[in-house]
């Protein structure tokens, strides 16, 4: 099969849950012997990978901050078509949200072939106007293009936007969010640089952009109220962003720079050695969070996980989280505490239960 794969979160091993699926989608499309072709906006630092998988990638020229890329290369339009023409695909794949359906509803025009449309993240919940605009953008243009087919992670998404705003139910697939459970069951070696940070870890491990970094920020507070208690516990933050400077401000306000860590950037393959160095994984959601990657993964871990409840997070961690109240510092600290003052917590404390 030949597909022409248009995406705004393009990487070969990024560290963001789109990102990541992205690169699993096309090592697995590749691995199953199927041409692709990907179009792009900047991301031009792959060759060597993209080479090696056998990709045929376009990055769209771009300028200015990241956050607008995605409006830039809408631009580009044309040339996906003129490009699409010259690939002849059997399917074209629009990944990420109405930006690259909106380009690919020009190249099913163009090509007349089939458009599946997969959305990854929808939230009414925004905490800049860059998001605001990128929800009403999807509100008002997402069922107006003509795709065949359009696929989503969540059922948290399909109920409270797609068939509300007018998407036909016979076009919604349902295809639940995952992670390759292998990589966590193995035994991880703590991460010696996390090691020497300490023994008792709260860890949260994501791309520091605005978004997460709000969510995190809630942490950040609530480590305020657990070092009252429990001084000799650290929280380490995981990740890179344009929001890190901003955090670190916080951090430094609220005196916690013995207490709140930046571990930086850690490649996405050492993250299973992140959670093994952890004792409690932290999750705070600033949005309606859908379908998470990042907590997904940590659920594989075997982790005792803290998690504000919102959106899609309660039917996807069951009982297997302590949940805590969205954008309330007070509470995810009561949560942290409960599960470090609770020596027969199963995760804990205790070897993590063997899964066949």
């Amino acid at each position: 099969m030949r597909i022409f794969f248009i995406t705004h979160t393009y990487s070969l091993g990024g560290s963001g849950g789109g990102e990541q699926f992205v690169s699993s989608f096309l090592e697995e499309m590749r691995r199953r012997k199927h041409k692709v072709f990907v179009f792009t906006p900047g991301a031009n630092t792959f060759t060597a990978k993209e080479k090696a998988l056998g990709l045929q990638v376009y990055h769209s020229p771009v300028f200015g901050h990241h956050a607008f890329h995605k409006f830039e290369y809408i631009l580009m339009a044309w040339k996906a078509v003129e490009l699409a023409k010259k690939f002849k695909p059997d399917v074209i794949h629009a990944q990420n949200d109405v930006f690259p359906a909106f380009i690919g509803g020009f190249v099913k025009d163009a090509t007349k072939k089939p458009l599946v449309v997969a959305v990854e993240y929808l939230s009414d919940q925004a905490v800049s106007l860059n998001l605001k605009a990128v929800f009403v953008l999807n509100k008002f243009l997402l069922p107006k293009i003509k795709f065949d087919k359009i696929v989503s992670w969540s059922t948290f998404v399909v109920n409270k936007f797609f068939l509300p705003w007018g998407i036909d139910r016979k076009k919604i697939v349902l295809i639940p969010g995952a992670v390759n459970t292998k990589r966590f069951l193995v035994k991880s070696k703590p991460l010696p640089k996390l090691v020497k940070i300490g023994k008792n870890l709260i860890v949260s491990a994501k791309p520091l952009h605005s978004t997460n970094a709000a969510g995190i920020s809630y942490i950040i507070k609530a480590m305020v109220l657990v070092k009252k208690k429990h001084p000799d516990w650290k929280y380490v933050i995981v990740g890179r962003g344009q929001s890190k400077p901003e955090l670190e401000a916080l951090v430094k306000k609220l005196d916690l720079q013995n207490t709140v860590i930046f571990a930086g950037f850690i490649d996405n393959s050492k993250i299973p050695s992140v959670y093994a160095s952890a004792k409690i994984i932290a999750h705070s959601f600033a949005f309606k969070a859908t379908t998470s990657i990042a907590l997904i993964e940590t659920m594989a871990a075997s982790k005792a996980i803290v998690v504000t409840e919102t959106g899609e997070v309660k039917p996807t961690v069951g009982d297997t989280a302590l949940l805590a109240k969205q954008k309330n510092a007070k509470s995810i600290a009561n949560a942290i505490e409960k599960l470090i003052e609770n020596p027969l917590h199963p995760f804990l404390y205790k070897k993590p239960p063997r899964i066949n």
